[in-house]
């Protein structure tokens, strides 16, 4: 399979696009030889679009690297240097034994390099020449995900899987171990999810296998990566790509708007299963893929194991059936009691927060039992292993009457309670829908969706309307709520808590305006008496953030003042919106825009300070 470039342009750009090959001289340079801090260059192992990539040894003891060194054409260009540091920063947050290790990061004669990990092995793109068979293929998937996963809990996006991208090294017992590279384009999230740091024109990704959202320029996310799990599972698979055409264009409008045909009719012998699994992860809209890369990789792997009949309960065991936290969602899980008042949920999933109200439902041998408790404590994955135990969380039930214990007792030991009948699973509470249906919209929309307030909304309304949410919601939580009921509105109340949390408070409302480019927010802010000296600061903090749209502005800023001179208003009020679009919170385009707007529209708004 050919390669495809990162940074792909549509056709009107390609025109004026310059190259970002190294000139001839340059291509001719010899790195080998030289020193990088405490390592000697021994020989070079590839070269990229940003740097070369060499073979290192440290100068007194036997331990060797790769060094990644930016092409000396690029050292001048600030935007490329930033992504080239950005890529070694990216990695060194992510510490993961299926991602790359980044050991140092410094610069030679002008020119930053970092030292990593020397990987001896091939990329899943030497290795996978034809269809590979499902296990193995979903074994190589499982890691991948697994490096995903934790670059996500970081808040990175990769947004450039691909098999060159993915290195193969020696594992036990002949398997091989995923390292995940080239975090050269990778986003970090924030607060809110902003645009992919690309100038006008510039898409970021492989065309092949780039999400819709990616392939249109829109916001990216978590999900945008594990769109390209399943175009790189469907690779391993089939031995091709879900969508093909004679070049980037085509490719691009195909994720866009065509439906892949199913791995499965492409390759007999592909499990129907697990080619179902691949199909939702490049359902076109985020939402409808799986969540995270967590619930992908289970799915992956539950898609080609054989259906197993249940193992009986051990005597002292159960089950019990738990609100997914983040979801709607109801999950069953083993469960062991401990002490009079406590039980043990046994989960490799994210729990509910400590200290958490659950609703829980009890199958124990002798019938179902619901009660509710409080989450008390969790044990991770790593306490587990150091333990000798499973993952999971404590809970302590809230009902410790006699009544209840005895009934425990009696259906723990598998007897039936006398003259009844197991009581049924809680029903969703009919008094309680109207308002959680109001707030299910909510909760799926910004933080002023969720308050259901005016982007433009005073201090006041924005307190006013947190404290009627929770007046609406804290009542719910005394009636007889269904599972999924109680976790709604427990997340709906941490929503309103967390747009309070960031509306109320003048600095972190306008950083978040900035993401949203919601410029009546960052008025309303001003206008509040959010300093010059705080918008600044907050302003380099954004800047900081998205460094490639630093000094955009000017030029549109300039524009605007030549239109408004000229007498032109509906242009210059667009040339400093677009001003505002790339640097929201830049103070001398705000006023202006500010101005004319209430000039071309006749009426008094806030105004920002002077």
């Amino acid at each position: 399979m050919a390669e495809c470039p990162t940074v792909v342009r549509p056709p009107e750009a390609r025109a004026s696009a310059p190259m970002t090959l190294p000139p001839s001289g340059e291509r001719a340079e010899r790195l080998v030889g030289q020193r990088f801090g405490s390592f000697m260059s021994l020989r070079e192992l590839g070269r990229g679009g940003m740097g070369t990539v060499l073979l290192a040894e440290h100068v007194l003891i036997p331990k060797r690297v790769a060094v990644k060194v930016l092409h000396r054409h690029l050292a001048d260009e600030p935007e490329l240097v930033s992504r080239f540091l950005a890529e070694a920063r990216a990695m060194s947050l992510v510490q993961h034994e299926n991602v790359v290790t980044v050991y140092d990061l410094d610069t030679r004669e002008g020119r930053p390099y970092f030292v990593m990990e020397y990987l001896e092995g091939q990329s899943l793109a030497a290795f996978a020449r034809g269809p590979l068979e499902p296990a193995l293929a979903v074994e190589l998937l499982a890691q991948v995900c697994d490096a995903l996963g934790a670059a996500h809990a970081r808040g990175i996006v990769h947004r450039d899987l691909k098999p060159a991208n993915v290195f193969l090294v020696p594992g036990n017992h002949g398997r091989h171990r995923v390292k995940l590279l080239d975090f050269g384009i990778a986003k970090r999230l924030i607060r809110l999810e902003g645009e992919t740091p690309t100038r006008t024109g510039v898409l970021m990704g492989t065309p092949e296998f780039m999400a819709p959202e990616q392939c249109g320029g829109q916001d990216v996310d978590a999900r945008t990566d594990l769109y390209a799990v399943g175009v790189l599972g469907y690779l391993l698979l089939t031995g091709t790509t879900p969508f093909c055409g004679s070049n980037a264009a085509e490719i691009l409008v195909a994720h866009l708007q065509q439906a892949p045909r199913p791995p499965h009719e492409v390759r007999p012998g592909i499990p129907p299963s697990l080619s179902a699994v691949l199909l939702r992860a490049l359902a076109k809209r985020p939402e409808a893929r799986y969540a995270t890369a967590a619930e992908l990789r289970s799915a992956l792997e539950a898609s080609i194991t054989p259906a197993r009949t249940p193992a009986p309960l051990p005597a002292a065991g159960f089950f019990a059936r738990v609100p997914v936290h983040g979801s709607l969602g109801v999950r069953e899980y083993p469960c062991e009691r401990v002490g009079r008042t406590g039980l043990f949920v046994r989960t490799g999933e994210e729990p509910p927060p400590v200290l958490a109200d659950v609703s829980l439902l009890l199958r124990l041998p002798g019938g179902e039992l619901p009660c509710t408790g409080k989450v008390v404590g969790h044990v991770t994955a790593e306490q587990a292993r150091a333990w000798n135990m499973v993952p999971g969380f404590g809970v302590e039930l809230r009902d410790a009457t006699a009544a209840f214990q005895q009934t425990f007792a009696r259906l723990l030991a598998g007897e039936k309670p006398p003259e009844s009948t197991p009581p049924a699973a809680p029903q969703d509470d009919a008094r309680a829908e109207p308002v959680l249906r109001e707030f299910r919209q909510r909760l799926a929309g910004d933080h002023y969706t969720v308050l259901r307030v005016p982007r433009d909304a005073d201090a006041d309304m924005v307190r006013s309307s947190a404290r009627d949410a929770r007046n609406r919601l804290e009542p719910l939580l005394a009636f007889p709520l269904s599972p999924g009921q109680r976790a709604l509105v427990q997340r709906a109340l941490g929503k309103v808590a967390e747009a309070l949390l960031v509306l109320g408070h003048l600095e972190r409302r306008v950083e978040y305006d900035a993401e949203l480019r919601n410029l009546d927010g960052v008025v309303r802010c001003l206008a509040a008496g959010l300093t010059v000296t705080a918008l600044e600061a907050c302003r380099r903090r954004y800047l900081a953030r998205h460094p490639e749209t630093e000094g955009h502005s000017l030029l549109h800023l300039a524009s605007g003042d030549a239109f408004r001179s000229a007498g032109r208003l509906p242009e210059a009020l667009s040339a400093y919106e677009a001003a505002l679009r790339v640097d929201p919170l830049h103070l001398e385009a705000l006023k202006r825009w500010h101005a004319l707007r209430v000039r071309m529209r006749g009426h008094a708004a806030p105004a920002p300070p002077r």
